[in-house]
């Protein structure tokens, strides 16, 4: 079953039907990579399938990481509420350290500056999270797919 993480490609067919298309490569049905993808996800292996979008070559260019200070009470909802922003690609919580009390990081993506502090303002408006830096990005040095092998 896990196989079948391993032959998934990394451009997804931009096909009528891709699942059938990865299929066919894989040398089963549509039916079987669906159901298979399915119970990797109820196991927990797999959280979603989706396509990536490569923000910059889609003419996404402002790119902001922001850091808020939740209340440790309110960071699940919050958390929920900024990953339901689809300018939101990225959405973390990590422990607050020393003189660092921002427990929240988001990465939101725009076409302009403008762009990402209406959805930073949005944002803070909903969560009511007030207390928050915005990081915009000069250069990106890496980006990777994320590959599987299973043992």
């Amino acid at each position: 079953m896990y196989k079948v993480l391993e032959k998934i490609p990394h451009d997804f067919p931009v096909v009528e039907n891709p699942y059938e298309a990865m299929a066919r490569h894989m040398g089963i049905s549509g039916k079987d990579l669906i159901d298979t993808l399915k119970r990797l996800k109820a196991e927990g292996a797999v959280r979603r399938v989706a396509a990536v979008l490569y923000h910059r070559r889609a003419s996404y260019t402002y790119n902001a990481m922001v850091v808020w200070r939740a209340g440790d009470g309110d960071v699940d909802r919050a958390g929920r509420i900024m990953s339901s922003f689809p300018q939101v690609s990225h959405c973390y919580e990590r422990d607050r350290g020393g003189y660092w009390d921002y427990n929240l990081f988001s990465m939101i993506h725009g076409k302009n500056l403008q762009d990402c502090t209406d959805v930073v303002k949005a944002i803070s408006d909903k969560t009511g999270i007030k207390d928050f830096q915005i990081f915009f990005s000069k250069r990106e040095f890496k980006k990777i797919s994320f590959s599987v092998h299973h043992g």
